[in-house]
């Protein structure tokens, strides 16, 4: 490889599968001669890991309304011209998680990516495209060019990915236990995204930006569900909704909001075990009848169409 090219990585992470994520993708290229400088977006006052519940439903309003959080600074100096921007996340409450939302609104960060070459990679449960709406808003606010989007999740049925992860996030455990699997993108589909780094070089090489998301899907880098559009969909309206009934008590952590964060939260349980069952059936009844409409839907997402 003639030109070393540079790639600058933010990222935010908790349990580290965020990291681990890049870490497969972007270490091959490394070994191509690729400098790969990856950058920790931080908050000042760190989110718990593991959570306890009240301040787990605490960072749902925020999350959902993209209110910002005090971050750490970021040393642009050493990716000033940076090849490539990577940037590692995950959703929380089906929107950018907050420390990533802060980090895409904040003055630096939209200096800094004004003009340059964007690829997401997004470790998420099983429900991406809310936040893939947000992370269109910002890159256009941005004025940067977002080429690529690689997103692995959890292939476990919805309901046992949403018992898995509670217990991960609450309750800090991760491995596979006598009832449940483990929870989190699999560690094979963590090594198998090593298998998108010859795509992103070649890009590099050729800068052909522009079919690099078709190549992506092609290898299987992003799936869309039919069915969990549907139900994340009607979620997100809904969470908006909640998300402001709440912030009308208080701002983040304010004990004003407890009452109404346990009442979400018992709304949230009800959704994800009673109506998501059934509106996944009536969804596949209805599905012939909408197949066309949801394939331009599918096409949206997977391919950064507007």
């Amino acid at each position: 490889m003639d030109k070393q090219y540079q790639i600058a990585v933010f990222y935010y992470t908790q349990t580290g599968q965020t990291l681990a994520i890049l870490k497969s993708l972007l270490t091959p290229l490394q070994s191509q001669g690729c400098q790969v400088i990856y950058k920790s977006i931080e908050p000042k006052i760190p989110f718990p890991y593991p959570w306890d519940k009240e301040s787990f439903y605490q960072a749902f309003p925020e999350s959902r309304q993209g209110i910002p959080c005090d971050l750490k600074p970021v040393d642009y100096s050493d990716i000033k011209d940076a090849d490539l921007v990577v940037i590692g996340l995950q959703p929380w409450f089906l929107s950018p998680s907050i420390p990533v939302a802060s980090f895409l609104q904040h003055s630096d960060a939209i200096e800094y990516l004004n003009g340059k070459m964007v690829i997401t990679v997004v470790g998420s449960r099983n429900m991406w495209v809310s936040c893939h709406d947000a992370l269109s808003y910002y890159f256009m606010k941005t004025n940067s060019n977002w080429i690529g989007n690689i997103t692995l999740e959890d292939r476990h049925n919805n309901l046992v990915s949403v018992l898995t992860i509670f217990r991960w996030l609450i309750g800090g455990v991760k491995e596979k236990t006598r009832f449940l699997p483990s929870a989190g993108v699999s560690q094979e589909d963590i090594d198998r995204v090593s298998c998108l780094s010859s795509e992103i070089i070649k890009t590099l090489r050729d800068k052909d930006y522009d079919s690099l998301q078709q190549r992506i899907v092609e290898k299987g880098g992003v799936v869309f569900h039919y069915d969990l559009y549907q139900i994340e969909k009607v979620g997100y309206k809904m969470f908006g909704f909640w998300s402001k009934y709440v912030l009308k008590k208080g701002s983040f952590n304010s004990p004003d909001r407890s009452w109404r964060l346990k009442l979400f939260s018992w709304y949230l349980m009800f959704v994800l075990f009673v109506l998501s069952p059934i509106a996944t059936a009536v969804f596949w009844l209805l599905f012939p009848l909408r197949k066309k409409s949801l394939s331009r839907i599918k096409k949206k997402y997977l391919y950064l169409c507007d």
